[in-house]
């Protein structure tokens, strides 16, 4: 689940000053806009003795004490970061521009995240969340601005005009948890943890619907606000239309009766 949390610039900065005095430079990757070789590659094994969360309740894993890979920005660039290993990995990716953590955003339990990723030097960490194994480390620019459609069970990062638009991502309704948790507004089973998370960097309104092979509902939870649907999308599906102020939101897509698949769209209203 990919989380970004902006808030950390001065841990940011104090764990970088300690990195940049024993990084081993072939260990350092510079990148900017137009960046070659693209994608960028590194390799090694996940991670290490303590806890990703130490950067935040948001991030997951086991990592090592000192980064993994040092990424030096030299101009502002939208990239995307991901993984592939013998394991469930998982990433954390800390600097100027805050503090980024996925867990389960790519393929195959591996981690994948989408970041504008301003000047500056940026510890990455490449852990995991059971077992050690080796990983590939790829860095890509993202022409789209660090929004991409976010596949099964991904994370959506955007604000005013993203593209593409619309964003979609997929899963399976539902769970062992009444929505009602949130409120008596709230309707239908779903899951103890969001299936998407999303990181708002602008105010935007926003249509949130899903289309699904059941009786769905919807529950968004963010700063100062709960918003819950079961049938406003058509054919027993759930949708919401609201304004959408800068911070990190929980999307639970939920159903009524049985379980089913799903395919949840987001699109800028004008």
């Amino acid at each position: 689940m990919q989380v970004r949390n902006p808030r950390h610039g001065l841990l940011a900065a104090a764990i970088l000053a300690c990195a940049s005095a024993g990084a081993d430079a072939q260990n350092t990757l510079t990148i900017g806009p137009g960046f070659t070789p693209d994608p960028l590659r590194a390799t090694g094994t996940t991670g290490g003795a303590t806890q990703a969360s130490r950067f935040g309740p948001q991030c997951a894993g086991a990592i090592h004490s000192s980064p993994d890979h040092t990424i030096r920005v030299t101009g502002t660039v939208d990239v995307r970061l991901s993984t592939a290993s013998t394991t469930d990995s998982t990433l954390v990716v800390v600097g100027p521009a805050g503090v980024f953590c996925d867990d389960d955003g790519g393929t195959q339990l591996d981690a994948q995240l989408d970041a504008r990723l301003t000047p500056g030097d940026y510890a990455v960490y490449v852990g995991h969340v059971e077992r050690a194994g080796s990983y590939t480390l790829s860095i890509t620019e993202n022409l789209g601005g660090g929004a991409s459609s976010a596949g099964q069970y991904g994370n959506f990062t955007l604000g005013a005009g993203f593209t593409p638009d619309p964003q979609t991502g997929h899963g399976q309704t539902g769970g062992q948890v009444d929505a009602s948790r949130y409120g008596a507004h709230c309707t239908g089973q779903i899951d103890s943890s969001p299936d998407h998370r999303l990181t708002i960097t602008s105010t935007v309104a926003l249509r949130i619907s899903v289309d699904s092979t059941t009786d769905s509902s919807l529950v968004i939870k963010g700063p100062g606000k709960v918003l819950c649907d079961d049938d406003s999308g058509g054919a027993l599906d759930a949708a919401v239309v609201d304004t959408f102020r800068p911070g990190e939101y929980e999307i639970y897509v939920g159903h009524l009766g049985n379980s089913g698949s799903y395919t949840l769209t987001i699109t800028e209203t004008r």
